[in-house]
């Protein structure tokens, strides 16, 4: 039932065309139009690079070397969108739209998987929500092969949400999704649809049966054929590479204690990163908790436990491996967000619209800063992490900034007062919010997060046939980088060839030590503070 009624015409929740023009405005601004980011937006970019290069598109590697960090379907899918895309965009960037369209997939499949567990009501709510987490916005718009797993598990729950009306169909989608789950995060992606495809049977009466059995096992053998066709390819074109592969998946899946010695910093990461998804959803299972075994709860609330379950007790502790937890959160928040009372819809819709104010305020502040020196202390701090930024003209950048800025004060208060206001207006909060720290911090994400100038100056001074180069500390981030932008590759420091040249890596002021054999030619720093970098090349006479 409606709160109340505005004058302003914007629906809540947003549907039709005008819910496709915000996600697309919120999937492309930022993907495009910026040289690779440090972290993982330069490392996943090696695989592509390397397959464009005439590397192997069954195992992914970088620089040369296999690398088992993720499967292979994201990977695939940037090559060929690079590929495609080649004449009209840079490689980096065409390669980078794949993180735009898995990404466009999790969220229609999520709220596909919606409609079908609880109707038509929920589906833009399920995707407004999904936009409005804080923890997909940064890495929605990266190079980052874990949004093709996402898509892989939306996908699956869509198809269990269509098991008891149309068992073939939604058995055929379910195991479809785990197959793209696994071809896009090996174990891991099985693990968190294969037990939801066995269990969903068991929680709906209508699918107690002998056929509806024959379904799910159809749908289970769809998964284990994509599977093997793709490890039958790898076993035959990479000997040996199988059970390495194997050993690998098994220790980054089995679980772990480690992050229990760190709680309180698991904690307020999976705070902050599933917001406001966790507390909607807490609402939804604890308003019909009495049932609780039912597809509609069963379904999203087991998928959920099973993701945090797997992502507190596996891998390491960093945001982007909390993006499993996402798909399920945001089915039972869709849930819950049709049964909020006025009182809470209104402090969810209202807590909202003051965050992201509140949020839009300090990139303000940090725009002054940084090319006015005010407020001084944040200044310091700034000119601290990047010393050697140098500003350029502001006046575009402010102007759009502005406009934003007026649209993120007036466009959620000209919404529809429905109880779905406050998805609707996270979502369009997040969206507005993150244009506008594109519009005014490109410049600095572009100075603070590029490795190509370092490249160019290092490929200057080791010349066109420096022969082979060991590494010390090189990660595959700059690995990835040095073998993009200057074509530079490095052995490891153990390899049995015999180099005259050395180049190390340190982080956050640490200093590497060499043999005294080794004399250095060439240092470059690059950032201050904790985001110190330091690169050095030797030589050995």
């Amino acid at each position: 039932m409606p709160l109340a009624h505005s004058r302003f015409s914007l629906p809540a929740p947003l549907t039709g065309w005008p819910l496709a023009l915000l996600l697309a405005i919120y999937l492309l601004v930022g993907t495009t139009g910026h040289l690779p980011w440090r972290g993982d937006d330069m490392t996943h970019l090696g695989p592509i690079h390397a397959i464009l290069q005439g590397g192997s598109w069954l195992i992914p590697e970088i620089a040369g070397e296999t690398y088992r960090g993720a499967a292979p379907l994201y990977y695939w899918v940037g090559a060929l969108l690079a590929r495609l895309l080649g004449w009209l965009l840079p490689v980096h960037d065409a390669a980078r739209l794949a993180t735009s369209l898995f990404c466009a997939a999790t969220l229609y499949w999520t709220g596909l998987a919606a409609r079908r567990l609880y109707g038509e009501a929920s589906f833009a709510p399920a995707i407004l929500l999904g936009m409005g987490s804080l923890g997909l916005v940064v890495h929605a718009h990266e190079t980052q092969p874990l949004l093709a797993q996402l898509a892989g598990m939306a996908l699956c729950f869509a198809g269990l949400g269509e098991l008891a009306e149309h068992p073939r169909r939604g058995a055929v989608q379910a195991g479809l999704g785990a197959a793209l789950a696994f071809l896009a995060g090996g174990l891991s992606g099985l693990a968190l649809t294969l037990p939801v495809i066995v269990l969903t049977p068991l929680l709906c009466p209508r699918c107690r049966n002998r056929e509806m059995l024959g379904n799910v096992a159809l749908g289970l053998g769809l998964t284990l054929l994509i599977g093997a066709l793709w490890l039958a390819a790898v076993a035959s074109q990479h000997p040996g590479e199988i059970p390495r592969w194997w050993q690998e998946e098994l220790g980054s899946t089995l679980p772990h204690t480690s992050h229990f010695s760190e709680l309180g910093k698991l904690l307020q990461l999976f705070g902050w990163f599933a917001w406001p998804l966790w507390p909607i959803a807490g609402w939804a299972v604890w308003r019909n908790r009495q049932h609780i075994t039912s597809p509609q709860l069963a379904l999203p609330l087991i998928a959920s436990i099973l993701a945090i379950f797997l992502v507190t007790t596996t891998g390491g502790l960093r945001a982007a491996g909390l993006l499993p937890v996402l798909p399920p959160l945001c089915l039972l928040a869709a849930l819950g967000i049709t049964s909020l009372r006025r009182g809470a819809a209104n402090a969810f819709d209202w807590f909202g619209v003051m965050a992201f104010i509140f949020f839009g305020i300090l990139v303000w502040l940090g725009w002054s800063a940084l090319h006015f020196g005010w407020p001084p202390g944040l200044a310091r701090q700034v000119a601290r992490m990047a010393p050697d930024f140098q500003r350029g003209t502001w006046l575009v950048g402010a102007l759009v900034g502005a406009a934003l800025s007026l649209l993120l004060l007036t466009l959620p208060l000209g919404t529809q007062r429905t109880v779905q206001r406050g998805a609707t207006n996270w979502a369009l909060g997040m969206t507005l919010l993150w244009c506008l720290a594109v519009m005014l911090w490109q410049p600095w994400f572009a100075h603070t997060k590029n490795y190509q100038p370092l490249a160019a100056e290092l490929r200057q001074t080791i010349g066109p046939q420096p022969g082979c180069i060991k590494r010390r500390n090189l990660g595959d981030t700059q690995r990835a980088a040095l073998d993009y932008f200057a074509g530079i590759r490095t052995l490891r420091y153990d390899a049995t060839e015999e180099c005259r040249l050395l180049l190390t890596y340190s982080a956050s002021g640490n200093s590497q030590s060499v043999p005294p054999e080794w004399h250095i030619m060439w240092e470059r720093r690059l950032g201050g503070g904790r985001k110190a970098e330091t690169f050095k090349l030797y030589r050995r006479d």
